[in-house]
């Protein structure tokens, strides 16, 4: 594990906090090893989902081509774009 040297303050309400103590408890975890499990589970399917929606969007543009492209500059400008750090470091 990563050495923790940030510290945050976050505010709950009576509810979310209890909530979050019992949820921690049944897993025998610390609420601060709790709290950073779900903001990595929720990271990743962020990530994830926006894996997915690009792979869609992409299998739609892969049956549907620009007809002004042929398939292998379809296919070559899709390797472009993947490419791209804006794409390929989806967060």
């Amino acid at each position: 594990m990563a050495t923790l040297e940030k510290r945050v303050q976050v505010l709950f309400s009576a509810e979310q906090y209890a909530q979050l103590e019992a949820d921690a408890a049944a897993d025998r975890m610390s609420m601060g090893a709790y709290i950073r499990q779900a903001l990595d589970g929720w990271r990743d399917r962020k990530r994830s989902d926006a894996l997915a929606a690009l792979e869609r969007l992409f299998e739609r543009a892969d049956r549907n081509p620009m007809p002004a492209m042929t398939q292998e500059e379809w296919q070559l400008h899709k390797e472009d774009l993947l490419d791209r750090p804006s794409l390929r470091d989806i967060p």
